[in-house]
């Protein structure tokens, strides 16, 4: 089997330790910063080796994959050290600090070809996103006018939720990152197009936040953002992402063509050919795991199914996946959007 090893002991624990092991893929080895809370969360999942050290990591003879669930500011550094031991990466979005740090991330990438270097934007292997993508290339709903994008979230609307790396820019905090790099990926696979300029705004309502000992720190990332995006094909596309509204919302997505439109809501796929919409969301073409819910962690089990394929030969099975290179296409519009604001 082949072997993962996860760098991060959030998502990458919580979601993708049971999403790849459900897609055949065996995890061998954990590291996370700190080094007692990382020995519990390993026996936790039954992840036999882990380490506070993510080099450690890399010196395993054991790990083919390396998945990089860190703070965005340590992505280049340990995307760069795991390509030049040979290992196949993985690295969440958004993909790194800026566009300097990501072209050198695709370099080391382009250095070594035979190796996969991928960001995890899982969100298109979904079976419905991947048939709105086909139907959009085959003309269903006619030229593409405009599309918008949302996302909902009370997920940090407490104002006692404790700082951490999320509240801190200099770290790769923010929901522009965080949730911003996945719309705009999103956009760029469901038009097959890239955008060609982008503006918005970013904004911090939750000034302060207190540590673990109490004291009150500031928040320098952004809780809020928005931005208006225009295709090299003409299409123009709105994004909204925020953290802290009252309540959560189904993310969701929908492209209006001259003959119809597409809307991605609550994992599900509507179609309107003018008038009402119709739930056209195909079935699930894999099983997935008990517990695995939502569209990011059955996003995940497809993507680890994928990956899995590729390793074992199957050269088509990553067709869908974003590399590095998409990953530097995503950041230039991060980075455009962050110097409009």
């Amino acid at each position: 089997m082949t072997g993962i090893g996860i760098i991060g002991t959030g998502w990458g624990a919580r979601v993708q330790v049971p999403a790849f092991r459900g897609a055949g893929l065996e995890v061998v080895a954990l590291a996370g910063s700190q080094a007692d809370k990382t020995a519990r969360i390993a026996g936790e999942l039954g992840v036999t080796w882990h380490t506070a050290s993510w080099r450690a990591l890399l010196e395993r003879p054991d790990v083919d994959v390396v998945s990089i669930v860190t703070p965005p500011g340590l992505h280049r550094e340990i995307a760069v050290a795991a390509l030049e031991t040979g290992r196949h990466v993985l690295c969440e979005k958004p993909t790194a600090m800026d566009v300097a740090e990501a072209g050198a991330m695709l370099a080391a990438a382009e250095a070594r070809p035979a190796q996969l270097a991928l960001i995890d934007h899982e969100l298109r292997f979904l079976p419905a996103l991947r048939l709105a993508r086909d139907l959009i290339a085959a003309g269903e709903i006619g030229p593409v006018r405009h599309a918008e994008i949302r996302s909902i979230s009370s997920s940090r609307s407490d104002p006692r939720r404790l700082w951490n790396w999320w509240s801190d820019a200099s770290q790769g905090g923010g929901v522009l990152g965080a949730i911003g790099s996945h719309q705009i990926d999103l956009l760029r696979y469901l038009l097959s197009d890239e955008v060609a300029s982008a503006s918005g705004i970013t904004h911090t309502f939750i000034a302060a936040r207190p540590d673990a000992s109490g004291q009150m720190r500031p928040v320098t990332a952004d809780d809020y953002a928005a931005a208006s995006l225009r295709f090299v094909g003409g299409a123009t596309a709105t994004m909204m992402a925020s953290v802290v509204a009252p309540h959560d919302e189904p993310n969701s997505a929908t492209v209006y063509g001259v003959a119809g439109a597409l809307r991605f809501v609550g994992g599900r796929l509507l179609r309107s050919s003018g008038g009402e919409f119709v739930d056209i969301t195909p079935e699930h073409s894999l099983k997935i795991p008990a517990g695995i819910v939502g569209d990011f962690p059955q996003g995940t089990v497809y993507l680890g199914a994928a990956l899995r394929a590729a390793l074992a030969g199957d050269s088509a099975a990553l067709a869908s996946v974003a590399t590095f290179a998409d990953g530097l296409a995503v950041q230039r519009v991060l980075d455009s959007i962050r110097a409009a604001c």
